[in-house]
């Protein structure tokens, strides 16, 4: 009996340090690396990136490419994806963002905000979001196309070289 409260005692000695020790780790990561954690980056980028890619491929099947093509290139993004959101560099220069455009108590700001429910829900919508107004983009892109390359054609005509002369026999 001594020894299972002596062991209680023990482990409730551990987890209480445990947790110290946790909440003393989070207090020494910077706000911008805090911030990254809270909004969890890399699965909110990497929906983003889906999402994003997804009007690609729906385009791309439409256009005729194979099922099996769609499978494949769907893989290999996610694949990819993947490995860039996971790279562990990411975060360091991803706060070094954060830190050139919000001082630390901004951030702390934010933090706060995104561990609130509307914070939360704006987090998770984010990616949807973007992907319905990549929809709308490319739609408006499409629009102004033929314009944007003759004038941009224009352009580029009238700074280029007049070309030689030929040379007279």
């Amino acid at each position: 009996m001594k020894s299972s409260i002596k062991t209680l005692l023990i482990a409730a000695s551990l987890m209480v340090c445990a947790g110290a020790l946790a909440a003393t780790a989070q207090e020494e990561k910077s706000p911008a690396i805090r911030l990254l954690e809270v909004i969890d980056f890399a699965a909110n980028a990497r929906a983003s990136a889906d999402a994003s890619f997804a009007p690609v491929v729906d385009q791309m099947r439409a256009q005729g490419l194979p099922d099996e093509a769609v499978v494949e290139i769907k893989t290999t993004a996610n694949r990819l994806f993947n490995k860039a959101f996971g790279d562990p560099e990411i975060a360091g220069e991803l706060a070094k963002i954060y830190e050139k455009s919000f001082t630390n108590e901004e951030m702390e700001e934010l933090l706060k905000f995104y561990e609130t429910p509307v914070g939360k829900k704006s987090l998770q919508s984010t990616p949807q979001i973007m992907q319905e107004s990549g929809v709308i983009f490319q739609k408006y892109a499409a629009k102004i196309q033929p314009e944007f390359q003759a004038e941009m054609q224009a352009i580029i005509m009238k700074y280029q070289p007049a070309p030689a002369p030929a040379p007279s026999e």
